[in-house]
């Protein structure tokens, strides 16, 4: 019965049939692993993808009010929709695409397969199939650290944050080797600054970054802090490192490399070294890393330096004071020579060079 002056009012519903949220939720979070199988590496056949992506279909339309403002909240809009399109897509074929694919496809519109999720999966680290929820990689896996280093990069360079987030936060890196950690260390022209910063938390970069920038020669160890954070271990074969730095830097080329001994008896060069935020990464990698501070270095064939009464490194040529030292040429031969017994240092360091004799006998 409709009462003489009363306001009219209407409400535009769209009815969509009722399918249990749980099945939508099981299609999207199933998680297929195949590295078993190279083939299904392979993007699906390009025909199925764009047939799927440009069918003509009925859009969702959210209900609305006379205003034309949406009834349902943002959520029950989200889930009204999964429903829609799952319905719609449940006959077509189920496609796999590459995270480069993934990457140009939602540059430009993050949301851009927000209406595929049921039907397509992102082929990540290791031919493991990634499904996509709300526009996010969904999942935590298992992955090398340059896998996750090349995401983040793809990330960077297409803007999508998506795929940075999923990198830097849902990517396990598994144990890396000894030697590529080492290289890492000694090439820091080889990374991105951008690409770390991105790997780092705020907190990480609020207790080791001075400033917005971070120092080029310390690129290669916060490389390996973020790896750290993430939860990343290094293979065990080397159980200590012995970084040896001078106890001044006077008299000392500012280029000159920095010499470790590891473990296993090698002796690495390492230039543009930060070796005090490398000791504390090393140490929270699991290799035990001492930092030996030398105000003297000997050899029986090529001569010694020492620091004078300035605390400037001098050394004795044809019976002149020079004050300059290739301290780490010294460093490597001394090592090699087990020469140094004879410095003043091993007596207040000898439990450590008991240690690197140890190590030099490997």
């Amino acid at each position: 019965i409709k009462k003489r002056g009363a306001a009219k009012k209407y409400i535009i519903l769209t009815l969509i049939p009722r399918i249990p949220l749980s099945a939508i939720i099981a299609t999207l979070f199933s998680v297929t692993v195949s590295a078993n199988d190279l083939s299904e590496c392979d993007e699906t056949d390009s025909s199925p993808f764009f047939s799927l992506i440009n069918a003509a279909v009925d859009p969702y339309l959210p209900a609305l009010d006379r205003n034309g403002n949406t009834l349902l909240s943002v959520d029950d809009v989200f889930i009204q929709k999964s429903q829609h399109y799952f319905l719609i897509y449940k006959d077509y074929e189920p496609v796999s695409i590459s995270m480069e694919r993934f990457a140009a496809m939602t540059e430009l519109n993050a949301a851009a397969l927000e209406n595929f999720e049921s039907k397509i999966t992102i082929l990540g680290p290791g031919c493991q199939k990634i499904n996509l929820y709300r526009n996010r990689l969904v999942g935590s896996y298992k992955a090398t650290f340059d896998e996750i280093l090349n995401i983040v990069a793809l990330g960077h360079r297409t803007g999508n944050d998506a795929i940075i987030q999923f990198a830097a936060r849902q990517l396990k890196p598994a144990e890396m080797p000894f030697e590529r950690m080492m290289e890492i260390l000694g090439n820091d022209l080889a990374l991105d600054e951008n690409i770390v910063n991105k790997m780092l938390s705020d907190d990480l970069r609020r207790q080791f970054v001075p400033g917005n920038k971070i120092p080029l020669q310390s690129l290669s160890e916060m490389t390996l802090l973020a790896f750290s954070s993430m939860g990343g271990k290094v293979s065990g074969e080397v159980e200590k490192a012995f970084i040896f730095v001078p106890k001044s830097f006077r008299g000392i080329e500012s280029e000159s490399e920095t010499v470790m001994l590891t473990s296993d008896g090698k002796i690495h060069g390492l230039s543009g070294f930060d070796y005090g935020l490398a000791a504390k990464v090393l140490n929270r990698l699991g290799v035990r890393t001492f930092v030996v501070s030398l105000s003297e270095v000997y050899t029986k064939s090529s001569g010694s330096c020492n620091i004078d009464m300035a605390r400037t490194w001098m050394q004795i040529i044809d019976g002149q004071k020079v004050r300059s030292c290739p301290f780490p040429e010294l460093v490597r031969k001394m090592l090699l020579e087990r020469s140094f017994n004879e410095i003043s240092d091993f007596k207040n360091k000898s439990i450590v060079f008991e240690s690197i004799s140890k190590a030099l006998d490997s």
